[in-house]
C-alpha cells in the first residue's frame, strides 16, 4: 500500500531563496531587504543572510518580524587564534541565525537553497565569493545592485564574474549606462517603495509655508549632511527656517559640534521606522545632500506623505524626477543648498500645494508597494 500522504506533502514545497548582502543594524538597504523578502516569501521560503556582524535590533527585523535573519559569526577558536596573534582562514565564512545558537557556512547555505539573491555593491566584500560558489553549484544569482555602478566596475577585468550573475535589478536607467556596453550581462530596473505604506495617513495637508526642512539618513560621510549643517548655519538669521536631523551614525558628534551654535537646528538620533514617519508627517521638506546613492530610499517616504524635496542629482532621482529644474543643487555645495532653502521658503501655499500633489502622484503612479512586489516576484520566477 501506498503511504496516505499528509497536507503538508501533498503541498509542492516552496523553492529556497537566500537574500546574501553585507547588511548592518540600520539603513534604507536594510529596509528594502525586509521589504523583497516579504514580498517573495508570498511564494518562495525566503531567508536573509548578512556578510556583517549585525544586533538582534535591526531595521531588518524591526521591519520584518517573520523573517528569519542570519550574519556573520566568529567562532570561538577563531576569536582565540586572534588574540594569540595566530593567522586564521578568511575564506570560510560562518553565520549565526540572530534569535539561536544555530550556526551556517555560507557555502552550506548556497548549497542548500534554490536561488541566490545577492543585495549589495559590486564591489562589496564577499560578492565574487558568493558568485562563484553559487556557480559551482549551479544555483541561479540575481544581484540588486545598492550602490552607483561605474564604467571600472563593469569593464575591470577583476570583474569578470559578472557575468555569470544571470540578472541585475537596478535603481534606474541613468545607474545601468555602462551595463549596455556589455550586452553579455542582463538587467532590469525596478525601483523602491514604502514598506509599510498601507499604514501611513496619505490624505495631503495643504503647507502654507515651507520653513521646517529635514534630513533622515543614516549619519555617514556619503550622505554629507554637514553639507546641509553648513547652508543652515549660513542663514541662521532667518529663525523660523529649521533643521530636523533624524539618523545616527559615525558622523553624529562631529555633526553636533559643528551645529552647537545654532538652535535653528535639532538631532533626534535614531527613530524606529513608524515613529520617524509620524515626525516628518508635520515637517515641510526633505533635504539630500548625498554624494553617492543608488535610491534613495528617504526620497519615497517623503513622496507617499508629498512633501517637497531639494535634491542632489543622485542615484534615481533624476528618474524620478524627469521634469523637475527646480529641485537640484550641487554635492558639497552649501552655498547653493542655502540659496535653494531660502527660494523654497518663499514659494506660496499655491506653489506648494502643486508640488505636494505632483510628489504624491509620482508615488502613486510608479512605485506603489504592489506594484514593486510583483516586479520582484516576476524576475524571479523566470530564473528558479
Amino acid at each position: 500500500m501506498f503511504k496516505k500522504l499528509d497536507d503538508e506533502e501533498t503541498i509542492m514545497k516552496k523553492a529556497k531563496i537566500a537574500i546574501i548582502g553585507p547588511f548592518n543594524n540600520r539603513g534604507g538597504r536594510e529596509i528594502e531587504v525586509a521589504f523583497i523578502a516579504d514580498s517573495l516569501s508570498t511564494v518562495y521560503d525566503v531567508t536573509a543572510y548578512s556578510t556583517e556582524f549585525m544586533e538582534k535590533d535591526n531595521d531588518i527585523s524591526l521591519v520584518n518580524p517573520s523573517l528569519t535573519v542570519y550574519s556573520k559569526f566568529q567562532p570561538l577558536s577563531s576569536k582565540i587564534k586572534t588574540l594569540l596573534g595566530k593567522s586564521i582562514r578568511y575564506d570560510k565564512v560562518y553565520l549565526k541565525k540572530n534569535d539561536s545558537r544555530s550556526v551556517l557556512e555560507l557555502e552550506k547555505v548556497i548549497v542548500d537553497v534554490d536561488l541566490v539573491f545577492i543585495l549589495a555593491q559590486l564591489t562589496s566584500a564577499h560578492t565574487k565569493k558568493i558568485i562563484s560558489l553559487a556557480k559551482k553549484y549551479l544555483k541561479p544569482v540575481l544581484f540588486r545592485t545598492t550602490g552607483t555602478i561605474t564604467q571600472r566596475d563593469i569593464h575591470h577585468p577583476s570583474f569578470d564574474y559578472l557575468e555569470d550573475v544571470n540578472l541585475f535589478i537596478n535603481h534606474s536607467e541613468s545607474n545601468s549606462i555602462f551595463f549596455k556596453e556589455r550586452p553579455s550581462i542582463f538587467y532590469k530596473v525596478i525601483d523602491q517603495c514604502v514598506f509599510n505604506e498601507e499604514f501611513i495617513n496619505t490624505s495631503i495637508e495643504p503647507i502654507n509655508q515651507i520653513t521646517q526642512f529635514y534630513a533622515a539618513s543614516r549619519l555617514d560621510k556619503n550622505k554629507d549632511i554637514v553639507t546641509i549643517i553648513r547652508a543652515f548655519n549660513s542663514i541662521s538669521s532667518h529663525s523660523h527656517l529649521q533643521l530636523h536631523v533624524i539618523g545616527d551614525g559615525p558622523e553624529m558628534n562631529q555633526l553636533q559640534k559643528i551645529a552647537q551654535h545654532n538652535t535653528n537646528i535639532k538631532f533626534y538620533g535614531h527613530l524606529e521606522h513608524n515613529a520617524m514617519m509620524e515626525v516628518i508627517s508635520h515637517l515641510d521638506c526633505l533635504i539630500i545632500s548625498s554624494r553617492e546613492e543608488s535610491g534613495p530610499y528617504n526620497a519615497l517616504e517623503a513622496m507617499i506623505l508629498g512633501l517637497p524635496i531639494i535634491s542632489t542629482r543622485v542615484g534615481a532621482m533624476t528618474s524620478r524626477f524627469t521634469n523637475e529644474d527646480s529641485i537640484w543643487f550641487d554635492a558639497q555645495d552649501w552655498k547653493a543648498l542655502a540659496h535653494k532653502v531660502l527660494e523654497f521658503s518663499s514659494y506660496d501655499q499655491n506653489t506648494i500645494v502643486q508640488i505636494q500633489k505632483r510628489n504624491n502622484e509620482i508615488y502613486q503612479t510608479y512605485h506603489l508597494k504592489e506594484t514593486i512586489a510583483k516586479a520582484y516576484l516576476d524576475a524571479v520566477s523566470l530564473h528558479i
